[in-house]
């Protein structure tokens, strides 16, 4: 969620502080830290964003699905990813490979090539511009408006772009990286209008869920082309406005705390339900998985693939390994659409 990778070292015969961080402010309590434990280390600390990025510390993401790794390798482990469209926060960069900061706060490294870098300006123009989402779960971005045309770019639910004209049936769409083309009109809607119409009931949050039923289970995976539990979760919560934080582990600190039961009698459909390992002798839990509860001990995951699953050792769908380890539940869904979501 932040940057601070700080480290001590010895050149020229004396300790010096290393590394970087996203903020002055943690350069400084770096060094009264080192202060405070006796150690005299000159300051070699690095506060990005890096200079030689200049003014432009934005980027839009032009690809459908941008794929975010923690380290910038295409071996390294995927840890998100950014639907076109989204604006992400430019910390450095490589030949290749930009670390990014997407609105959830997630850090990763995304490859240049799959993202346009510009100002704040250019950003706050593109927010402003007529812009559309997907609500299919994939289509495509064509050359011209036939449906046998050449394709542009493949599209898929959450993507953003604009849609300056109506051709018909088609819409002419601009990519954020320029590349324009057509997309079928029934596949994409205004986006402004869209996001009046959120409303983050149960049922609502239960019907998105089962859009994704058979979706497979992708390790890093935030998007329809496969999700990983807590990137089902936030997908599913977005179709429905509300945000969640990209991980399990932090979106268990969302919401308010459910209490528990032998019967989950104190569940209402669209909790989310955390599972991991029990500490022992002083230790904590350890959150590794959520899913989206729904009825009856029932409840929906991304888990080998998007299925329901049960909690009732007597249904057929009864998942033993997630009922051994069920930790604890957060609702998330206020009483009503409007009203505040804890973060």
């Amino acid at each position: 969620m932040g940057i601070f990778a700080v480290g001590i070292g010895r050149a020229d015969g004396q300790l010096v502080l290393t590394g970087e961080v996203d903020r002055a402010e943690a350069r400084l309590d770096a060094m009264h830290a080192a202060e405070r434990a006796g150690l005299r280390a000159a300051d070699q600390i690095t506060v990005l964003p890096a200079a030689e990025l200049g003014d432009k510390l934005w980027a839009i993401a032009t690809l459908s699905v941008a794929n975010g790794r923690e380290q910038p390798d295409h071996k390294a482990e995927m840890g998100t990813q950014i639907l076109m469209g989204q604006v992400v926060r430019v910390w450095k960069q490589t030949q290749f490979w930009s670390l990014v900061q997407s609105p959830d706060g997630y850090l990763s490294w995304v490859e240049k090539g799959a993202l346009v870098r510009c100002d704040r300006q250019t950003t706050e123009g593109w927010k402003a511009s007529p812009l559309v989402i997907v609500t299919a779960c994939e289509d495509c971005v064509r050359e011209s408006p036939q449906p046998q045309a050449q394709p542009v770019s493949d599209v898929v639910m959450g993507d953003l772009l604009k849609a300056p004209f109506l051709d018909g049936d088609w819409l002419g769409v601009e990519l954020p990286d320029g590349r324009t083309g057509f997309l079928r009109k029934l596949s994409a809607t205004n986006y402004a209008a869209w996001k009046t119409t959120r409303r983050a009931t149960p049922e609502n949050i239960e019907d998105t869920a089962r859009l994704f039923l058979g979706r497979p289970y992708l390790w890093g995976g935030c998007s329809p082309k496969g999700l990983d539990c807590s990137g089902f979760a936030k997908m599913v919560f977005f179709l429905n406005g509300i945000e969640l934080n990209r991980n399990a582990n932090e979106q268990a600190r969302q919401g308010v705390e459910v209490t528990m039961d032998g019967e989950s009698s104190q569940l209402k459909k669209g909790d989310l339900l955390f599972f991991g390992g029990r500490g022992r002798r002083g230790q904590a839990e350890w959150v590794t998985h959520v899913a989206i509860y729904l009825d009856y001990k029932r409840f929906i995951q991304s888990s080998q693939r998007v299925k329901i699953s049960s909690l009732d050792p007597s249904s057929p769908l009864y998942d033993e390994h997630h009922a051994r380890r069920l930790l604890f539940a957060r609702r998330i869904l206020p009483e009503t659409p409007e009203a505040h979501v804890e973060k």
